[in-house]
């Protein structure tokens, strides 16, 4: 009979199959729950790994051509809260499947986009989650040469072999951009997000869109440029300040910034709404409880990282997903940050 190594000893799936006297073969269809092992086999093993201590090498079992049990996110941004909820959408789904989350940073640099992409594969995780900034054709190129399921969020795509989970944001932003003419602005500034950012670009659409059907007239003095930090809004709203050009509200293409919006118009004497009504977009946390509360467009954040990890849980056991492009819609959310003109 095999003698059973010490708790805590560190073994491999050859010790494992050793000590059940069976093949390796065998233990890796029990680590990676496979059909073609008894159950009265599979309990003995299990107790094994269980009396071992025994903890797999997922990089190991990953180079051996089995599931390593973990996915892969990568985002521009840990500290926003924005890719924060994203996070808690994939880790949360992810768990429950019991896969575990390696998440990689970029801080939105377009090098960096491209060295991590370029380390990822098959032997760190089973699958990739991917919000980037910087998506090239050889981008995409190499990760279906790799051969790693993956899925985009916030990344449209007329690729018709790409899964991406996006948001409305242009009917948000058109939305958004209505109330406020509804409430009688029509000299409303726009803070711009990330120069690469598609959303941003779409966002803008929407704003434009709302005042061509409203036939206001386009003025490009005030449109400043951001990147979705708070510091990003207070130093494009100072700038906007600057020019003397007129302006009743502001709408802000992310929550953020509008909050460092606020901050500049606040150190210029300026009172929100009474002077300058401000919508972002997003819904954070944060934008509920500043001074006055932010109305904003709500996206579903949490939703977006929880759709995305369904959809490449299914592509990681190999099942087929005719439809590729997942559209989740966005909600105004009406606080104390406007004011009626009217």
């Amino acid at each position: 009979m095999p003698q059973k190594k010490p708790k805590n000893t560190k073994l491999t799936i050859e010790d494992i199959a050793k000590l059940a006297g069976v093949s390796k073969a065998t233990v890796s269809y029990v680590l990676n729950d496979k059909p073609g092992v008894s159950e009265e086999l599979r309990l003995k093993i299990k107790k094994i790994i269980e009396d071992c201590n025994y903890v797999p090498n997922s990089a190991a079992r990953g180079l051996a051509g089995e599931k390593t049990h973990f996915i892969g996110l990568v985002i521009p941004d840990v500290s926003d809260m924005f890719y924060a909820n994203i996070i808690r959408g994939v880790e949360k789904t992810s768990n429950k499947h019991n896969y575990l989350l390696n998440l990689y940073t970029t801080h939105g640099e377009e090098e960096k986009e491209r060295r991590v992409i370029g380390l990822i594969n098959s032997s760190m995780v089973d699958g990739l989650i991917i919000m980037a900034y910087y998506i090239k054709d050889n981008f995409v190129d190499f990760l279906k040469n790799e051969g790693i399921p993956f899925v985009f969020i916030d990344y449209p795509t007329k690729d018709e072999d790409i899964y991406t989970v996006v948001v409305d944001n242009e009917t948000g932003a058109f939305e958004a951009t209505e109330y406020l003419i509804s409430l009688g602005h029509e000299k409303i500034a726009f803070l711009e997000g990330h120069e690469a950012a598609w959303d941003s670009k779409a966002r803008f659409m929407g704003f434009l869109k709302a005042l061509t059907a409203n036939s206001i007239e386009f003025n490009p003095l005030l449109i400043e440029k951001g990147d979705f930090t708070r510091e990003g809004g207070y130093k494009a709203t100072k700038r906007l300040l600057e020019k003397r050009e007129e302006f009743t509200a502001i709408f802000s293409s992310n929550d953020q910034m509008a909050i460092g919006a606020v901050r500049a118009l606040k150190e210029k004497g300026l009172k929100v709404p009474e002077d300058v009504s401000i919508v972002g977009f997003d819904n954070i946390e944060a934008s509920s409880i500043i001074d006055p509360p932010l109305t904003t467009v709500m996206q579903p954040i949490y939703e977006m990282g929880k759709k995305a990890t369904e959809i490449l849980l299914r592509l990681i056991n190999g099942e087929n997903i005719e439809r590729k492009n997942f559209l989740l819609k966005t909600k105004l959310i009406k606080r104390s940050s406007c004011k009626s003109l009217k």
